[in-house]
């Protein structure tokens, strides 16, 4: 998996929709984001996180990057997300509300173990940050040099509009 690559276009799939998670990769996008958190309701996130390494098993998206919106490491869901994507082969895990340094090293052993148990390359697996909301922004510099894993940084607009308790215009 390449780190330094062009990311001009990205689609967000929910990774709850077997046909759009089917056919994700015949719109040419330079990456797939499958969605396992904000776009999936809680009674569906264990069934979508299977349909959605089963597609990254077997689907064959040509070299299209392959990323995974994961559910927060201290939800009930994310380390599972993390332990399912890894052995499925993502080539990026996107992490939900980082705001500190600390949110994407503590991800980032959580990987390392994943990669371990799965007898995956250690590095294989990088990651992507979502700011959400105003620590993130004040900590961005921290977080950008977190690890050398970590390819991007994104602001997650809704979230971020949420946490700032204002609208969006």
């Amino acid at each position: 998996m390449m780190k330094e690559r062009l990311r001009r276009t990205m689609m967000f799939v929910p990774g709850n929709n077997p046909a759009m998670i089917k056919d994700a990769g015949i719109y040419g996008a330079d990456s797939i984001m499958f969605d396992l958190e904000d776009a999936v309701s809680m009674a569906e996130k264990d069934s979508a996180r299977m349909l959605v390494a089963e597609a990254l098993k077997t689907v064959d998206y040509g070299d299209t990057e392959l990323i995974v919106r994961i559910n927060d490491l201290h939800s009930e869901f994310g380390r599972a997300d993390i332990f399912a994507m890894v052995k499925a082969g993502a080539h990026v895990l996107r992490l939900p509300k980082t705001e500190t340094s600390e949110d994407i090293t503590e991800v980032e052993k959580v990987i390392i173990e994943a990669e371990n148990y799965h007898n995956v390359p250690i590095g294989r697996t990088l990651m992507m940050a979502a700011i959400e909301g105003a620590s993130g922004v004040l900590n961005a510099p921290a977080i950008a040099k977190a690890s050398d894993r970590l390819i991007g940084i994104a602001i997650g607009a809704e979230d971020y509009v949420t946490n700032m308790k204002t609208k969006r215009y």
